[in-house]
């Protein structure tokens, strides 16, 4: 994969990440705060959307080639926006 591809990718999952971690936190109550069915298959579409959304634009990007690292970037910076808004929305209790 040429060294082109391979920084827009990473500047992809970088922005995917933080982006998945605005959208879940505006989400949460449609998908934690019902019905444990309604809970359990609104969690099923929430992230298979989000799978099939990744893998259609890296698909685009660099013809489906997709790395661990591209995943890990994805995830870290998910879970640490997730915590930095979490603790964020705390404090305005």
């Amino acid at each position: 994969m040429p060294l082109k591809e391979q920084i827009i990718s990473f500047i992809f999952s970088a922005f995917y990440g933080i982006i998945m971690s605005v959208v879940y936190n505006k989400c949460y109550k449609y998908l934690y705060l019902v019905k444990k069915i309604y809970c359990f298959f609104n969690n099923l579409l929430f992230y298979l959307d989000c799978t099939l959304i990744y893998f259609i634009v890296f698909n685009k990007i660099n013809n489906g080639i997709i790395n661990i690292y591209f995943i890990l970037i994805t995830t870290s910076l998910f879970i640490l926006c997730n915590c930095y808004f979490t603790k964020k929305m705390s404090t305005y209790d």
